[in-house]
């Protein structure tokens, strides 16, 4: 009962509309039928038998008497009953026996005719009733079927699709929109719910992006501020200086050299700002690649730059030959960056793990350095820049959380004996 229930629930608007028609052209049918049928047996009811015919006997007795008898005859009927007609006076006295017999038919030429006024009303009535009432079912059928089919098919759908759209004119997304039927307004509310989850996810990477700009405009403005102000600060004791005559060559020349590298600090800054706006223009090219063969790769020019720095690398490595999607170039940019970082921070040592699972390659880097700072942490990866050591800024950072968010990854950090950043890409 179940299963016909999901199958009914299943059809398509067109069959559903179909049977939903037969069946209601069969309802109608049956009823006219049976309509039909009790006014057709009432009139006949009603009328005498058109076929059915009065025999009159007429006897003259012989003393002057006349007699008459009438009798029913009907088409078909035996007529052996009808030997009594000669026979039947032969027992009668002399005197009243019959002098001449005359017989007559009366045939019913028009039985209606022959109907008392209210049965002639009622015969009108059935006749009228044998033909408008197809017409009434058939119209009600109509009605029927239109109401039911809107019912069912349409309206259900149809409220949750208004309540659907007025919520995102009213700008909220979050809702589901669930029909259960899998009929043409069931692939629509599903085309409908992809474009609402579509749509929450667009506004939520819009959202996201705003907010990074957001930050990274205060990030930016806020360490603008400390090169402005020295510059200021240089610039008002140089004019005072000069005009007074109180600076020698040589606090000259170290104020020319603080100027210098403020000029500089402020040029990295514009420049980190671009590089961050032209991440937006990169796309993810994936390719099909060895996961052992990819981590060895990346072992062996890790290996290189920790060496360069002196530092001791240590790899733990579970990966096997399982192929995996990813792309390469984005990979390397994001795994230098993070590298970079460590190796300005690492005291000692390295270590670089990689693992596999779920369709998710990871690659943790940690230092044996002091970590990240608090404020990091606390804005939960949101800063764009940070300066831990005088003069660098957290850009590759930025730019590595960017990336992994285009390879459908993220970067995770926290600290255990130094700082620790841990790269997932979806592969």
């Amino acid at each position: 009962m179940e299963s016909l229930k999901n199958k009914w629930k299943s059809l398509s608007l067109r069959n559903f509309f179909i049977l939903t028609v037969l069946f209601s052209i069969g309802l109608a049918a049956l009823f006219s039928a049976l309509i039909i049928g009790v006014c057709a047996s009432f009139r006949h009811w009603l009328l005498p038998d058109s076929n059915a015919a009065y025999l009159t006997i007429q006897k003259t007795l012989e003393n002057g008497n006349v007699t008459t008898s009438s009798l029913l005859l009907k088409y078909g009927q035996d007529m052996s009953p009808l030997s009594f007609i000669e026979t039947e006076y032969d027992d009668i006295p002399v005197e009243e026996k019959v002098q001449k017999t005359e017989y007559s038919i009366q045939k019913f030429e028009n039985s209606f005719n022959m109907l008392s006024p209210k049965r002639k009303l009622a015969y009108r009535i059935c006749g009228i009733t044998m033909v408008v009432a197809p017409a009434v079912l058939a119209f009600f059928c109509i009605i029927f079927c239109s109401i039911y089919f809107y019912r069912k098919k349409l309206k259900p759908p149809l409220e949750l699709l208004s309540h659907a759209t007025s919520q995102i004119a009213s700008q909220n997304l979050d809702f589901t929109l669930e029909y259960s039927c899998d009929d043409e307004m069931g692939m629509l509310c599903h085309s409908f719910e992809k474009m609402r989850r579509a749509l929450h996810e667009n506004n939520k990477a819009m959202w996201e992006m705003l907010e990074e700009r957001r930050l990274m405009q205060a990030s930016v403005a806020h360490d603008l501020r400390n090169p402005i102000a020295i510059i200021e600060g240089y610039t008002e004791y140089l004019q005072s200086g000069l005009e007074n005559g109180t600076i020698s060559h040589k606090k000259l020349c170290h104020i020319i050299q603080n100027l210098n590298q403020s000029a500089k600090r402020l040029e990295q800054y514009t420049e980190s700002v671009r590089i961050l706006n032209k991440l937006e223009e990169i796309s993810v090219q994936k390719i099909s690649v060895s996961a052992l063969e990819i981590a060895e790769n990346i072992e062996e020019d890790m290996r290189l730059l920790a060496e360069q720095n002196k530092i001791i690398l240590r790899v733990k490595n579970t990966l096997s030959n399982k192929k995996i999607q990813i792309d390469t170039v984005l990979l390397y940019r994001i795994l230098e960056n993070i590298m970079n970082n460590a190796l300005c921070y690492a005291e000692k040592e390295i270590c670089l793990e990689f693992s596999l699972s779920e369709n998710m390659l990871s690659i943790t880097i940690t230092d044996d350095g002091e970590g990240f700072p608090p404020e990091i942490q606390k804005k939960e990866e949101k800063m764009l820049f940070s300066s831990r050591k005088d003069g660098h800024m957290g850009i590759g950072l930025a730019v590595s959380r960017r990336l992994c968010k285009k390879h459908g990854g993220s970067i995770e950090l926290y600290n255990t004996t130094g700082a620790c950043v841990k790269i997932n890409l979806s592969v």
